[in-house]
Parts: structure tokens; C-alpha cells; sequence
């Protein structure tokens, strides 16, 4: 195999599409995708502050460095946002490889935690999880408790967008959750941009990796000297995702291209449903904190109670 463009020796090879791309031009052909699609899709408008969620991954680290690189030719500023859930043996290791990325590229980091939030850390809820027989799991706790303090940093710090680290595989594997779960809701607001003028507290998110493989990214990162520690969260065990995500490498394997099908099958039946009865559902307001809430009251502030979390004053005073 050699490189499409030059002849030159292939460091990617694009198996559905059939051609390859040496260094110099997958580097290239990376960063004008990710580009193109913040400008085709208008994530980001001059003089925006886009919060990037950062956990210190591959994914997150190379959005920080994307947008970062793209801020001045788009004019928009950016900012790094983290938190730490408290998660021994993992989160201290990511945290660490974040600072040290971010100082290197000159972008300003704030860290937020659940410690600081809702006195106890992720490893401490999940002891009280497994006194309850683990009727939640950890990765519910922790993305419900996670999306809700990026969302309140991010308005805090007066960002206009959130931008996360999603890929292609990360859409493709939620769609088929919300499939197999029957969340016709969710896939109606699932996509590049979400939470756009839904309620006046909800910072909206963008994607701007969406049409990214894992293992482009994951290239990508490697390619352009971005470091992170290969660890993994010790709760990924209980994680339905998990399991779906292996399912889909397997059958992509056999069968290339089958992750762009589904992408471009959850983008059709998205656009359906938002045109349906399950697109017509308004966010409202938790009645506890004054949070958006798809109910009377907010996911957090239910497994607030289902703990028995004693929130901190910092989080009394919002609610």
C-alpha cells in the first residue's frame, strides 16, 4: 500500500473507502475534516468562549488541541474544562496529563470535582451502590453527576458552547443503546449540536469529532505527540456501553463501513423523530435546584437523595 496523494509509506488506512495516507497527509486530511465540519455545521460563531470537557483521554485532548489550534483563524476563544469524580488510581493520572497538555499549549484549565459538589467521591458513592445491590450503576451516577457540573462550570465561566471529545464510534454506540432501550426521546435530541435554545440554563454542546473514527483519533493523537496515560476506569466492568462497543468492533471488522452506515441511520431516524411526537418534548426546570430537568426533578438531585449525598454550600447557594 502507499499513500493516495504522494506514493509515500502509509501510516492510515482507510478500509471502507479503500486508500491509504502516509504521515503528512492523514495529519492534513484529519484536521481539514474536523474543520470543515465546524464551519459546514457553524459550531462555533466569532467571538464565542467554547468550554472544551476534558477528562484527559485521547478524544477530549485532541479536541482542546484542535480548537485551540483553530480558535484565531475562526476568532473564538477557548478554555479547558475537567472534573474530577474521584476515581483512585485513575482520574489522578489523567488530571496529571491534562495539566501538563494544557500548560504546554497555553490554554487556561479549570477543575471542578464531585468532592467539592456533593462531599463524596465516585469510588465512596459507589460503596453506597454496593450496599443497595448496585440497582444503579456507576457510569449512570457518574455521566448524570458529570454532565451536570460541566453544564453549571461552563455558565459559570461564561461560555457560549460546550465541545466534547465524542467520535463517530461514540454516536454510533449511544444510538444503538437508545435503540435497544427504546429512548426514541433521546435519539430525537441526539446529534452534532444539542441543547441549542432548550432552556436558557442549558449551554449547548457541540461535537466536532463527530465524523471521526476512534481509531482515527486515536492516530491522530499519536502522530501529533498528544500524551495520555493508557489507564482505564476500573467501573468500565458494569458498563452496558462497554459491551455494545465490542459488538460493533467485531462486526466492523467484518464488515467495513458498517459504523457510517449506522451514522448516517441514526442521523435519518433523528431527523424523523424531531418532526414526531417523541422530537416535541421541552425542557424544564428541577423544581429542588432550577436546573434543567427532562422532569419535575433533575437526575442529580434524585441521586442526591438516593445516596444521601449532603451537597456542599457551593451547590446550595445555586439551588
Amino acid at each position: 500500500m502507499k499513500c493516495l496523494v504522494c506514493g509515500d509509506k502509509p501510516v492510515y488506512h482507510y478500509r471502507d473507502f479503500g486508500f491509504s495516507l502516509c504521515r503528512k497527509h492523514f495529519i492534513e486530511w484529519f484536521e481539514k475534516k474536523v474543520f470543515e465540519t465546524i464551519k459546514r455545521f457553524k459550531l462555533i460563531r466569532p467571538g464565542e468562549l467554547v468550554a472544551v470537557a476534558v477528562s484527559g483521554g485521547k478524544d477530549s485532548l485532541t479536541t482542546l488541541y484542535l480548537l485551540n489550534r483553530f480558535s484565531e483563524k475562526l476568532d473564538f476563544k477557548v478554555i479547558g474544562l475537567a472534573v474530577d469524580e474521584g476515581i483512585k488510581g485513575y482520574r489522578e493520572y489523567k488530571l496529571d496529563a491534562l495539566r501538563n497538555f494544557a500548560n504546554k499549549i497555553g490554554v487556561e484549565l479549570v477543575i471542578t470535582s464531585f468532592k467539592e459538589y456533593f462531599n463524596a467521591t465516585l469510588d465512596e458513592m459507589v460503596h453506597t451502590l454496593k450496599e443497595k445491590r448496585m440497582e444503579y450503576k456507576p457510569c449512570t451516577i457518574c455521566g448524570v453527576f458529570r454532565r451536570y457540573l460541566i453544564n453549571l462550570k461552563a455558565r459559570e465561566i461564561g461560555a457560549s458552547k460546550v465541545a466534547t471529545g465524542h467520535n463517530l464510534d461514540d454516536e454510533v454506540q449511544v444510538f444503538l443503546m437508545n435503540m435497544l432501550r427504546a429512548g426514541l426521546r433521546n435519539i430525537a435530541r441526539e446529534g452534532i449540536i444539542t441543547g441549542l435554545h432548550e432552556h436558557p440554563k442549558l449551554v449547548p454542546r457541540i461535537k466536532p469529532l463527530y465524523f471521526c473514527r476512534e481509531k482515527e483519533v486515536l492516530a491522530y493523537s499519536i502522530l501529533s505527540g498528544i500524551e495520555t496515560p493508557f489507564v482505564e476506569c476500573s467501573y468500565v466492568v458494569y458498563a452496558f456501553r462497554d459491551k455494545v462497543r465490542r459488538w460493533i468492533n467485531k462486526v466492523e471488522s467484518l464488515n467495513p463501513g458498517i459504523k457510517l452506515n449506522l451514522l448516517a441511520l441514526k442521523e435519518l431516524i433523528s431527523n424523523l423523530l424531531r418532526n414526531s411526537k417523541y422530537g416535541e418534548g421541552v425542557i424544564g426546570t428541577c423544581q429542588i435546584c432550577g436546573e434543567p430537568s427532562s422532569g419535575n426533578i433533575c437526575k442529580t438531585c434524585f441521586f442526591i437523595d438516593y445516596l444521601g449525598l449532603e451537597t456542599s454550600m457551593v451547590l446550595r447557594k445555586e439551588i
